[in-house]
């Protein structure tokens, strides 16, 4: 019975989201277990998509007993399954997705204490699950049900792949948001309490923005910081090569974006060994290689996290179904010769 319950978790939280999704296997129903008692995870599997106060979620469960069912959903909200908003003057309850929501909640505080390391561990293991799963599932499905891109332009809202935005419109989106809220990189966080230490930085890498960044501030899950403090963190990202990965929600969930290393991210690791990372994500753009600046010196390519470049005789060159647009490389180029271009008007190539 209690396996059941959990299974019918994983269809809760996949409802809202499948950027990472959730798989029934024993691995996921250990860690659903250490963040979700069996009556919390009742209570998400009834939880409208919408979200709901407790009187209306009362009302669906049959229960007349409002005040215990509000205190459970407070602390689902204390644990980061749950996001609370206002509606009305009072509170509104949503069920949050594994990604962008309950394991970044996990991690992005920084603690060291002996259940974030143990959720480190079985997160580990679900991933190892999760891994085996897909490409199993991979490996049996036809060619023709292969993932498509999907092509979104930056300024609309972005509501399921996440998207690899390029410096400058990192700092458009800081400048039009009011609140931002920012804690430790989770995977580089996870890496630490592994004994897999990153040597890029972690400290303000992840970021919440808007109403969802007060909530996960008011919880403690993170911390406010200005506009200014933000632009510093991606300045200090883009020295060290980390790639901006934004995961808008239209406010429902987490509005979230992080600066990530293609060895601890787990996303950038995943989309790295497919033929095609630019079908994996919102890659809206590209970069450009002008021939004749080009150097050939190769510095590039070795910060490339998808391995999209390449020399061919005394030049770069580009794949443009690994290249994601993260604008990495161009930091880097000392003759000026790669700049971003949106994808639809880059040519196959260089």
């Amino acid at each position: 019975m209690t396996e059941e319950l959990y299974r019918k978790l994983t269809e809760a939280v996949n409802a809202r989201s499948m950027t990472y999704p959730a798989v029934p296997c024993e691995e996921f129903y250990t860690f659903a277990r250490e963040i979700f008692t069996p009556e919390q995870a009742e209570i998400a599997c009834s939880m409208p998509l919408n979200g709901a106060t407790s009187e209306e979620l009362a009302a669906l469960l049959g229960r007349a007993d409002v005040g215990h069912l509000r205190a459970q959903l407070d602390a689902m909200a204390g644990t980061g399954t749950v996001r609370v908003k206002d509606k009305n003057g009072g509170k509104s309850y949503e069920l949050l997705p594994l990604v962008p929501g309950i394991i970044e909640l996990q991690f992005m505080h920084g603690r060291t204490d002996e259940r974030t390391k143990r959720l480190a561990r079985l997160m580990k293991s679900y991933g190892k699950a999760l891994k085996n799963l897909m490409m199993a599932a991979l490996a049996q499905a036809p060619a023709s049900e292969a993932t498509g891109a999907r092509k979104i332009p930056v300024e609309q809202e972005i509501t399921d792949r996440p998207a690899i935005l390029p410096y400058d419109e990192v700092m458009k989106l800081i400048d039009r948001t009011e609140y931002i809220s920012a804690g430790v990189c989770v995977c580089r966080h996870q890496g630490d309490l592994l004994d897999r230490p990153c040597d890029k930085p972690k400290d303000n890498k992840c970021m919440i923005f808007g109403p969802s960044a007060q909530f996960a501030g008011e919880h403690g899950f993170v911390h406010p910081i200005s506009k200014d403090e933000a632009k510093r963190s991606i300045m200090e990202a883009e020295e060290a090569g980390l790639v901006h990965v934004y995961a808008n929600s239209q406010d429902r969930f987490i509005d979230l974006l992080c600066a990530c290393c293609g060895c601890h991210c787990f996303m950038l690791r995943g989309i790295s060994r497919t033929p095609a990372p630019s079908q994996a994500v919102i890659a809206n753009w590209v970069v450009k290689i002008d021939d004749e600046a080009c150097s050939g010196c190769g510095v590039c390519i070795e910060r490339c996290w998808m391995n999209a470049l390449r020399m061919e005789g005394d030049v770069v060159v580009r794949d443009d179904q690994r290249c994601i647009g993260c604008g990495i490389c161009t930091y880097v180029c000392p003759s000026e010769a790669m700049n971003l271009v949106r994808r639809e008007s880059a040519s196959t190539g260089s």
